[in-house]
């Protein structure tokens, strides 16, 4: 195979028993760059991709997927989840959640609600196979106690974050949750969901619409691509999440399908790799301190000294010579 081949193509050629689909080779070469161009990373987070949607990888949230059950079909009307298509500034993709949807006074299904999402999330990611932060909305301007009651359980929510972690390629840079203003318990809400450990890594919560713009500095969406009730010229919430229910019917097959792919996949065995290996530096970084690990016989320096550790010493590197 060419060196030049893309690391979908290398990945699934030593990790994959079959051959890889064209969208899954797509969807293996967003891992570089959501892992700063690391590959080592890459590979790691790849493999978990595909342990993940294997069997006993996760949890019913995501194998159950079937749009067109009763309750799926519920959570599309209690709750709105709307994809935006356009991107921002820094080129971040933007999903905007109404939470409940307004009018809706019946105890809200947390599990149907993710596991719609993640579907979402499939379809989006097949639409659009590219690189780019996800950044979510979730507006709580008509959330009541008594939406969350019994079963809205903090532990979908936890499966939920590992899920994203771990079976979607794409990074979430920032969860912003909005219109707190009338919900006096913000703190017991997320404890309640099982989101308060994450809530200062990626949660973010704001009161007025200020706030928001404070948050999201220069890297703002366009007005265009937003609803109306934002401001924007999209549409309304309510189009837009039929929109997207409509689709989730129209790929049902499609997300079965997957599901079954998947299960269906076994991994090769991981190729184990010689931790003694060095790395190799790139050309584009400068090193202060080269370690004991370079020898000092490979870079050619006569003035070195065998003891107990034998030919290895920390050496420091100036622009023209090495000094011991």
């Amino acid at each position: 195979m060419s060196p030049a081949a893309s690391f979908g193509v290398r990945w699934a050629r030593d990790n994959l028993t079959r051959e890889a689909t064209e969208d899954e080779i797509q969807a293996l070469n967003i891992f570089p760059v959501t892992c700063d161009g690391d590959e080592v990373e890459a590979s790691k987070r790849a493999r978990r991709y595909y342990t993940a949607r294997g069997p006993g990888g996760l949890t019913e949230l995501w194998h159950k997927r079937h749009p067109d059950d009763d309750e799926i079909l519920s959570s599309c009307q209690d709750t709105y989840i709307v994809p935006l298509r356009a991107r921002s500034r820094g080129g971040s993709r933007m999903t905007l959640i109404r939470l409940p949807a307004p009018a809706i006074n019946r105890t809200l299904s947390a599990k149907a609600l993710l596991a719609r999402w993640l579907m979402i999330l499939d379809i989006r990611l097949q639409e659009d196979p590219t690189p780019g932060d996800e950044v979510v909305f979730i507006d709580v301007t008509d959330l009541q106690p008594s939406h969350l009651k019994n079963h809205f359980r903090g532990s979908h929510w936890r499966d939920f974050i590992w899920c994203i972690r771990s079976a979607y390629p794409r990074k979430f840079s920032a969860i912003h949750i909005i219109n707190t203003q009338r919900l006096k318990t913000m703190s017991l809400l997320l404890l309640h969901m099982g989101l308060y450990p994450w809530r200062r890594k990626i949660f973010h919560t704001h009161a007025d619409p200020e706030q928001i713009k404070r948050a999201m500095g220069f890297d703002c969406f366009p007005q265009e691509g937003l609803p109306y009730e934002y401001g924007g010229k999209a549409g309304a919430m309510k189009d837009l999440n039929d929109e997207w229910t409509k689709k989730l019917l129209l790929n049902s097959k499609w997300l079965q399908m997957e599901e079954r792919k998947y299960y269906e996949t076994e991994l090769k065995p991981p190729i184990k790799r010689d931790k003694r290996s060095v790395r190799r530096l790139r050309a584009s970084i400068s090193y202060d301190i080269l370690t004991r690990t370079h020898s000092c016989r490979s870079l050619k320096c006569d003035e070195y000294d065998e003891g107990l550790q034998g030919a290895y010493r920390t050496l420091k590197v100036s622009d023209r010579d090495y000094y011991v």
